[in-house]
């Protein structure tokens, strides 16, 4: 899946859930969409793609959150 930026029912006037939209939870525990985030493909969270050492250059066909797909990040 491809990142994308959040979008919210409100912003599109539909009260529909969808995969598009969800909450960021994110390792750096910030909240706020930096405009290139990722949404794991099992949970549909999204996260801050820099903070999961990810750039337009290299994003994943799947991602997997920190949760789903246990492995060592660096979050410092």
């Amino acid at each position: 899946m491809l990142p994308t930026t959040l979008v919210s029912s409100q912003d599109m006037g539909d009260s529909t859930p969808d995969e598009d939209q969800g909450v960021i939870r994110c390792i750096c525990k910030f909240e706020d969409d930096d405009g290139f985030t990722i949404q794991c493909e099992n949970c549909l969270v999204w996260q801050h793609a820099v903070c999961v050492n990810i750039d337009q250059d290299n994003v994943p066909d799947e991602y997997l959150c920190e949760q789903c797909n246990s492995r060592k990040l660096d979050v410092e």
